[in-house]
């Protein structure tokens, strides 16, 4: 479901995809206003939240359905892709499939991905979706749901009331099937390049020779490393956050050069004094 935040601008549009619970950015507007006047700017959240349109449940069909709307916003032109969290693995399959057609778009940005992507070579192997186990997840997402929109600022960035019984209970239920959606799915290699954002407390892990991003990102990618938790980047550290991916979108696709092949890290003070 494309929602969007800021239409005007001649900068190429950012398309931003929902993490693992679907509802996408919750400070999404403060994003729009710190990206600049110049940057149309689009948050991509999981359909089905509203009760209009139909629950997604799987990864693929989430890439062919954002991916409709997205060319249907801008059926020609450079554009951008970046996702949050796991919500990073569908912005690399939808920066793949624009770029088979032949869009240019430039390094996806990936903001704090997970450090083993949950359905990674399948190790947790089968799922269990028991009703107890479904129950669980129900009662550990809605408790997460709750604390991510504790602020009111966040409220009208949201396709829910979170004060409505009815319409959060609605949103746990997207919510689940997201999480389940990612659970099934299994990551490939993307040779495209990437720009990175990790939180602290993942870097070590995500730039790991043994974990698995170092084969997930096989081409060309730059890696900033901020001083916080991944609870905390888009709150604590929402504005450099926001500065960060301002950079990298303020950066010409066509002339910049990342480097290769290894991950190259660019930590926080380097971060700060590129911007």
């Amino acid at each position: 479901m494309l929602v969007p935040l800021q239409k005007s601008g001649n900068k190429p549009p950012l398309f931003f995809v929902h993490g693992r619970r679907g509802i996408g950015l919750t400070v999404g507007s403060h994003f729009a206003r710190m990206l600049g006047s110049e940057q149309p700017f689009y948050v991509i959240k999981a359909n089905g939240m509203d009760g209009r349109r139909p629950i997604l449940e799987d990864v693929p069909e989430m890439v062919a359905v954002y991916l409709q709307e997205i060319r249907q916003t801008r059926s020609t032109g450079l554009l951008r892709i970046g996702g949050m969290c796991s919500g990073g693995l569908i912005a690399i399959e939808i920066g793949r499939a624009l770029q088979a057609e032949g869009r240019e778009t430039g390094p996806v940005i990936l903001v704090d991905p997970p450090v083993i992507p949950i359905g990674y070579e399948k190790r947790t192997g089968a799922i269990d979706a028991s009703p107890r186990v479904m129950e669980r997840v129900y009662q550990e997402l809605r408790g997460r749901l709750l604390d991510q929109t504790s602020d009111s600022d966040a409220y009208d960035d949201l396709p829910f009331d979170p004060r409505d019984p009815e319409q959060l209970h609605l949103a746990v239920r997207v919510g689940v099937s997201t999480a389940l959606a990612f659970a099934k799915y299994v990551p490939q290699p993307f040779s495209g390049s990437a720009e990175v954002i990790v939180s602290e407390s993942r870097a070590p892990g995500f730039v790991h020779p043994k974990m698995p991003w170092r084969k997930l990102l096989s081409g060309p990618r730059l890696v900033h490393v901020v001083p916080w938790s991944h609870m905390e980047l888009f709150r604590a550290g929402r504005k450099t956050v926001a500065r960060l991916m301002k950079s990298m979108l303020e950066e010409d696709p066509a002339s910049a050069s990342l480097p290769e092949p290894q991950m190259q890290l660019a930590p926080y003070p380097l971060s700060e004094a590129r911007l």
